[in-house]
Protein backbone atom coordinates (compact mmCIF):
# COMPACT_ATOMS: atom_id res chain seq x y z
CA UNK A 1 0.00 0.00 0.00
CA UNK A 2 1.38 3.74 -0.82
CA UNK A 3 1.82 5.52 1.75
CA UNK A 4 0.68 9.70 -0.21
CA UNK A 5 -2.28 11.17 -1.61
CA UNK A 6 -1.84 13.72 -4.37
CA UNK A 7 -3.87 16.09 -5.39
CA UNK A 8 -4.68 17.74 -8.30
CA UNK A 9 -6.28 21.19 -8.98
CA UNK A 10 -6.64 22.38 -13.26
CA UNK A 11 -8.09 26.10 -13.20
CA UNK A 12 -8.36 28.83 -15.55
CA UNK A 13 -5.17 30.26 -14.87
CA UNK A 14 -3.20 28.10 -12.21
CA UNK A 15 -2.61 24.33 -11.85
CA UNK A 16 -1.78 22.96 -8.60
CA UNK A 17 -0.37 19.95 -6.81
CA UNK A 18 -0.69 19.01 -3.13
CA UNK A 19 1.01 15.99 -1.45
CA UNK A 20 -0.64 14.50 1.85
CA UNK A 21 0.31 11.37 4.31
CA UNK A 22 -2.82 8.98 4.57
CA UNK A 23 -3.34 10.81 7.96
CA UNK A 24 -4.30 14.00 6.03
CA UNK A 25 -1.17 15.70 7.30
CA UNK A 26 -0.28 18.21 4.40
CA UNK A 27 3.59 17.61 3.11
CA UNK A 28 4.02 19.93 0.11
CA UNK A 29 2.54 22.19 -2.57
CA UNK A 30 3.34 23.36 -5.68
CA UNK A 31 1.69 26.03 -7.87
CA UNK A 32 2.18 26.98 -11.62
CA UNK A 33 0.74 30.13 -13.94
CA UNK A 34 -0.52 29.00 -17.13
CA UNK A 35 -1.30 31.31 -20.15
CA UNK A 36 -4.27 32.18 -21.84
CA UNK A 37 -4.74 33.66 -25.50
CA UNK A 38 -7.33 35.81 -26.61
CA UNK A 39 -6.96 35.30 -30.20
CA UNK A 40 -10.01 37.29 -30.96
CA UNK A 41 -12.27 39.62 -29.59
CA UNK A 42 -14.27 36.97 -26.81
CA UNK A 43 -12.45 34.22 -27.11
CA UNK A 44 -10.13 32.83 -24.76
CA UNK A 45 -8.38 29.89 -25.10
CA UNK A 46 -5.30 27.85 -24.03
CA UNK A 47 -2.02 25.56 -25.05
CA UNK A 48 -3.28 22.05 -23.97
CA UNK A 49 0.41 21.25 -24.68
CA UNK A 50 1.69 24.00 -21.97
CA UNK A 51 -1.45 22.32 -19.36
CA UNK A 52 0.34 18.88 -19.48
CA UNK A 53 4.00 20.43 -19.50
CA UNK A 54 2.80 22.50 -16.50
CA UNK A 55 0.53 19.66 -14.68
CA UNK A 56 4.07 17.47 -15.33
CA UNK A 57 6.00 20.13 -13.78
CA UNK A 58 3.98 20.72 -10.23
CA UNK A 59 3.55 17.15 -9.53
CA UNK A 60 7.54 16.63 -10.08
CA UNK A 61 8.42 19.64 -8.05
CA UNK A 62 5.51 19.17 -5.49
CA UNK A 63 7.03 15.52 -4.80
CA UNK A 64 10.63 16.54 -4.58
CA UNK A 65 9.67 19.24 -2.00
CA UNK A 66 8.47 16.79 -0.20
CA UNK A 67 11.49 14.41 -0.09
CA UNK A 68 9.30 11.13 -0.67
CA UNK A 69 9.58 8.02 -3.53
CA UNK A 70 6.65 9.07 -5.66
CA UNK A 71 6.58 5.55 -6.26
CA UNK A 72 4.85 5.39 -2.72
CA UNK A 73 1.74 8.01 -3.91
CA UNK A 74 -1.55 5.31 -3.64
CA UNK A 75 -3.55 8.20 -4.85
CA UNK A 76 -4.28 10.68 -7.06
CA UNK A 77 -7.12 13.44 -6.89
CA UNK A 78 -7.75 15.42 -9.91
CA UNK A 79 -10.01 18.66 -9.84
CA UNK A 80 -10.87 21.22 -12.63
CA UNK A 81 -12.41 24.16 -13.70
CA UNK A 82 -16.21 23.41 -15.14
CA UNK A 83 -17.55 23.99 -19.05
CA UNK A 84 -15.66 25.06 -21.53
CA UNK A 85 -14.40 23.03 -23.94
CA UNK A 86 -11.11 20.77 -24.12
CA UNK A 87 -10.88 18.45 -27.16
CA UNK A 88 -9.37 16.17 -29.05
CA UNK A 89 -9.02 14.90 -32.53
CA UNK A 90 -9.54 11.58 -33.62
CA UNK A 91 -6.06 10.55 -33.54
CA UNK A 92 -6.36 11.47 -29.42
CA UNK A 93 -3.95 14.32 -29.89
CA UNK A 94 -4.78 17.73 -28.07
CA UNK A 95 -6.89 20.37 -30.70
CA UNK A 96 -8.14 22.90 -28.30
CA UNK A 97 -9.18 24.26 -25.06
CA UNK A 98 -11.38 26.93 -24.72
CA UNK A 99 -12.14 28.04 -21.65
CA UNK A 100 -15.17 28.89 -19.35
CA UNK A 101 -14.15 32.57 -19.84
CA UNK A 102 -14.66 32.83 -23.29
CA UNK A 103 -18.03 34.65 -24.62
CA UNK A 104 -17.80 33.85 -28.69
CA UNK A 105 -21.16 32.01 -28.34
CA UNK A 106 -22.86 35.30 -26.66
CA UNK A 107 -24.56 35.78 -30.04
CA UNK A 108 -25.59 31.69 -30.92
CA UNK A 109 -27.45 32.62 -26.60
CA UNK A 110 -29.46 35.35 -27.95
CA UNK A 111 -30.40 33.15 -30.99
CA UNK A 112 -31.56 30.58 -28.80
CA UNK A 113 -33.33 32.75 -26.50
CA UNK A 114 -35.96 33.70 -28.91
CA UNK A 115 -36.35 30.42 -29.86
CA UNK A 116 -36.55 29.17 -26.69
CA UNK A 117 -33.93 26.19 -26.93
CA UNK A 118 -34.04 27.15 -23.27
CA UNK A 119 -37.67 25.64 -22.70
CA UNK A 120 -36.44 22.13 -24.79
CA UNK A 121 -32.68 21.99 -22.82
CA UNK A 122 -34.30 22.34 -19.44
CA UNK A 123 -36.60 19.76 -19.10
CA UNK A 124 -33.49 17.49 -19.93
CA UNK A 125 -30.50 19.03 -18.08
CA UNK A 126 -32.23 21.55 -15.63
CA UNK A 127 -30.31 24.29 -17.36
CA UNK A 128 -30.93 27.16 -20.07
CA UNK A 129 -28.20 27.94 -22.64
CA UNK A 130 -25.10 30.06 -21.58
CA UNK A 131 -22.02 31.31 -24.01
CA UNK A 132 -18.93 29.57 -22.05
CA UNK A 133 -21.47 26.11 -21.73
CA UNK A 134 -19.44 23.01 -22.91
CA UNK A 135 -22.90 22.19 -25.79
CA UNK A 136 -22.77 26.08 -26.32
CA UNK A 137 -19.52 26.30 -27.48
CA UNK A 138 -19.38 23.20 -29.52
CA UNK A 139 -22.60 24.12 -31.70
CA UNK A 140 -20.31 27.55 -31.97
CA UNK A 141 -17.64 25.53 -33.43
CA UNK A 142 -20.09 23.55 -35.80
CA UNK A 143 -21.51 26.63 -37.03
CA UNK A 144 -18.88 28.95 -37.76
CA UNK A 145 -15.10 26.98 -37.67
CA UNK A 146 -16.43 23.77 -39.47
CA UNK A 147 -12.77 22.48 -40.20
CA UNK A 148 -11.85 22.16 -36.69
CA UNK A 149 -14.95 20.87 -35.89
CA UNK A 150 -14.73 18.20 -38.02
CA UNK A 151 -11.44 16.81 -36.74
CA UNK A 152 -12.54 16.53 -32.97
CA UNK A 153 -12.89 13.48 -31.76
CA UNK A 154 -13.73 13.45 -28.16
CA UNK A 155 -15.11 16.77 -26.17
CA UNK A 156 -14.69 16.95 -22.42
CA UNK A 157 -13.12 19.13 -19.55
CA UNK A 158 -10.14 20.36 -18.25
CA UNK A 159 -9.63 17.78 -15.54
CA UNK A 160 -10.69 14.92 -18.20
CA UNK A 161 -7.83 16.49 -20.16
CA UNK A 162 -5.42 15.82 -17.18
CA UNK A 163 -6.17 12.30 -16.82
CA UNK A 164 -6.10 11.28 -20.60
CA UNK A 165 -2.86 12.59 -20.73
CA UNK A 166 -2.16 10.35 -17.47
CA UNK A 167 -4.15 7.71 -18.59
CA UNK A 168 -4.33 7.69 -22.22
CA UNK A 169 -8.56 7.02 -21.65
CA UNK A 170 -10.54 9.58 -23.36
CA UNK A 171 -13.63 9.48 -20.73
CA UNK A 172 -15.64 11.91 -18.21
CA UNK A 173 -17.73 11.21 -15.11
CA UNK A 174 -21.76 12.14 -14.44
CA UNK A 175 -20.90 15.39 -12.18
CA UNK A 176 -18.73 17.21 -15.55
CA UNK A 177 -21.30 16.16 -18.15
CA UNK A 178 -24.62 17.11 -16.30
CA UNK A 179 -22.99 19.86 -14.77
CA UNK A 180 -22.03 21.37 -18.58
CA UNK A 181 -25.68 20.74 -19.64
CA UNK A 182 -24.62 17.46 -21.75
CA UNK A 183 -26.82 15.06 -19.47
CA UNK A 184 -30.16 13.60 -18.85
CA UNK A 185 -30.22 14.82 -15.22
CA UNK A 186 -33.02 12.15 -14.84
CA UNK A 187 -30.75 9.02 -15.36
CA UNK A 188 -27.18 10.98 -15.84
CA UNK A 189 -27.35 9.48 -19.75
CA UNK A 190 -26.68 11.39 -22.61
CA UNK A 191 -30.14 12.10 -24.39
CA UNK A 192 -30.79 12.59 -28.14
CA UNK A 193 -33.18 15.12 -27.78
CA UNK A 194 -31.27 17.11 -25.37
CA UNK A 195 -28.44 17.27 -28.36
CA UNK A 196 -30.54 18.06 -30.83
CA UNK A 197 -31.87 21.47 -29.34
CA UNK A 198 -28.48 22.13 -29.05
CA UNK A 199 -27.96 21.47 -32.67
CA UNK A 200 -25.67 18.85 -32.12
CA UNK A 201 -27.83 15.93 -32.97
CA UNK A 202 -24.75 14.37 -35.10
CA UNK A 203 -22.17 14.73 -31.74
CA UNK A 204 -22.98 11.15 -29.82
CA UNK A 205 -20.12 9.65 -31.13
CA UNK A 206 -17.57 12.80 -29.49
CA UNK A 207 -18.72 12.49 -26.50
CA UNK A 208 -16.66 10.49 -24.34
CA UNK A 209 -18.06 7.44 -22.14
CA UNK A 210 -19.57 8.90 -18.91
CA UNK A 211 -19.08 6.57 -15.68
CA UNK A 212 -19.91 6.90 -11.90
CA UNK A 213 -17.20 9.08 -10.62
CA UNK A 214 -16.01 5.96 -8.39
CA UNK A 215 -15.57 3.41 -11.39
CA UNK A 216 -12.35 2.48 -12.70
CA UNK A 217 -11.24 4.54 -15.62
CA UNK A 218 -8.26 3.18 -16.92
CA UNK A 219 -3.92 3.02 -16.37
CA UNK A 220 -1.74 5.28 -15.84
CA UNK A 221 0.86 4.75 -18.77
CA UNK A 222 4.62 3.58 -18.63
CA UNK A 223 5.09 7.01 -20.53
CA UNK A 224 3.70 8.91 -17.77
CA UNK A 225 5.40 7.24 -14.66
CA UNK A 226 8.28 7.53 -16.56
CA UNK A 227 7.97 11.69 -16.88
CA UNK A 228 6.49 12.09 -13.12
CA UNK A 229 8.07 8.86 -11.19
CA UNK A 230 4.67 7.78 -10.43
CA UNK A 231 4.30 4.20 -10.04
CA UNK A 232 2.26 2.49 -13.69
CA UNK A 233 2.42 -1.02 -12.29
CA UNK A 234 0.29 0.58 -8.42
CA UNK A 235 -2.74 2.01 -8.15
CA UNK A 236 -5.66 4.12 -9.26
CA UNK A 237 -6.74 7.45 -10.21
CA UNK A 238 -10.11 8.97 -9.34
CA UNK A 239 -11.58 11.62 -11.20
CA UNK A 240 -13.72 14.05 -8.92
CA UNK A 241 -15.75 17.63 -9.53
CA UNK A 242 -14.48 20.64 -8.49
CA UNK A 243 -14.86 21.99 -4.76
CA UNK A 244 -14.97 18.87 -1.66
CA UNK A 245 -12.48 16.04 -2.36
CA UNK A 246 -12.49 12.76 -0.79
CA UNK A 247 -10.09 9.60 -1.12
CA UNK A 248 -10.58 5.96 -0.53
CA UNK A 249 -7.44 3.99 -0.01
CA UNK A 250 -7.44 0.61 -1.51
CA UNK A 251 -4.24 -1.62 -1.57
CA UNK A 252 -1.52 -0.95 -4.41
CA UNK A 253 -4.22 1.63 -6.19
CA UNK A 254 -4.00 5.03 -6.44
CA UNK A 255 -6.88 7.67 -7.81
CA UNK A 256 -7.33 10.60 -9.10
CA UNK A 257 -10.34 12.52 -8.16
CA UNK A 258 -12.42 15.67 -8.90
CA UNK A 259 -15.33 17.06 -8.24
CA UNK A 260 -17.16 20.21 -8.68
CA UNK A 261 -20.48 22.30 -8.08
CA UNK A 262 -23.37 21.57 -9.50
CA UNK A 263 -25.83 24.14 -9.26
CA UNK A 264 -29.56 22.52 -8.55
CA UNK A 265 -32.25 24.87 -9.90
CA UNK A 266 -35.10 25.77 -7.47
CA UNK A 267 -37.72 23.49 -7.34
CA UNK A 268 -35.53 20.15 -8.53
CA UNK A 269 -35.43 16.98 -6.21
CA UNK A 270 -33.65 14.52 -6.96
CA UNK A 271 -33.16 11.43 -5.16
CA UNK A 272 -30.02 10.57 -3.38
CA UNK A 273 -27.92 8.64 -4.44
CA UNK A 274 -26.00 6.28 -1.89
CA UNK A 275 -22.25 7.28 -2.40
CA UNK A 276 -21.54 10.35 -1.10
CA UNK A 277 -20.21 11.83 -3.86
CA UNK A 278 -19.80 11.26 -7.61
CA UNK A 279 -16.42 10.09 -8.27
CA UNK A 280 -14.50 8.93 -11.53
CA UNK A 281 -11.49 6.09 -11.29
CA UNK A 282 -8.72 5.13 -13.59
CA UNK A 283 -6.85 2.16 -12.21
CA UNK A 284 -3.07 3.00 -12.67
CA UNK A 285 -2.15 -0.86 -12.67
CA UNK A 286 -0.69 -1.85 -15.81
Amino acid sequence: MGKYILGLDAGNTVIKAILFDLSGRELAQSARDGRSSMPKPGHVERDLDELWRNAVAVIGHCIAEAGVDAGEVAAVGCAGHGNGLYALDREGAPLIGIQSLDTRAVGIVAEWAERHVGDRTYVHCLQRPWAAQTPTLLAWLKRFSPALFARIGTVFLCKDFVVNRLTGVRGSDTSDMSGCGLLRMLDRRYEPDLLAAYGLDDCMERLPPVLESADIAGHVTEEVAALTGLHAGRGRVVRRRRQRRRFRRDQDRCRLGHRRHLEHQPGHHRQADPRPFDLHAVDLRS
